[in-house]
């Protein structure tokens, strides 16, 4: 699930449901992107709509493990729109380990307008991402490597610099244009 608290209130509503292992989560205005674990497979980008869902355990573009295979019953179906979940923007086949999600500013550089950063555990990479005008389909990506596992990613804009948390050797990566 995905919950909104009133920060006044305390008050907590269901905002959407049938997410598996949501990793990050951007939000601007009326627009929330949210980057999810799929299994074997099947890493979502999804727009979050209110009161919606999307699909898990039933639907997803990955597979089954294989300790679970034997039960035909756990095969997930292919199809979100079939059941009356929603579809994913876009799904990673295969995995990327999927993690963090930001918006870069469009000052980092004049050839990046309008473009999101995804990082990435088990690619050890970054994804340059550009949404359509209403955040429904993606019109390309461009992987960067950089070659341990991404945890977290933050834009410093004092620096006007990328923060990376480099998992396996626990370091900080910094990215800025020339």
């Amino acid at each position: 699930k995905v919950l909104f608290i009133d920060s006044k209130t305390k008050k907590v509503i269901n905002f959407s449901k049938g997410h598996r292992f949501p990793q990050g989560l951007y939000a601007e205005k009326n627009l929330i992107l949210s980057t999810e674990h799929g299994p074997r497979g099947g890493d979502e980008i999804n727009k979050i709509i209110f009161n919606k869902n999307y699909g898990w355990p039933i639907s997803s573009y990955g597979e089954t493990y294989a300790s679970l295979r034997r039960n035909k019953e756990l095969d997930y179906n292919k199809s979100h729109n079939d059941f009356d979940f929603e579809e994913p923007i876009f799904s990673f086949v295969p995995s990327i380990g999927i993690s963090e999600i930001i918006k870069l500013p469009n000052n980092f550089s004049n050839q990046w307008i309008d473009n999101f950063i995804i990082t990435s555990l088990n690619a050890r990479s970054l994804y340059r991402i550009k949404f359509d005008n209403n955040y429904n389909k993606i019109f390309f990506y461009e992987k960067i490597y950089i070659g341990q596992r991404i945890r977290d990613i933050k834009y410093h804009y004092k620096l006007g610099a990328i923060l990376l948390a480099l998992e396996d050797k626990g370091q900080l990566g910094i990215l800025r244009k020339k």
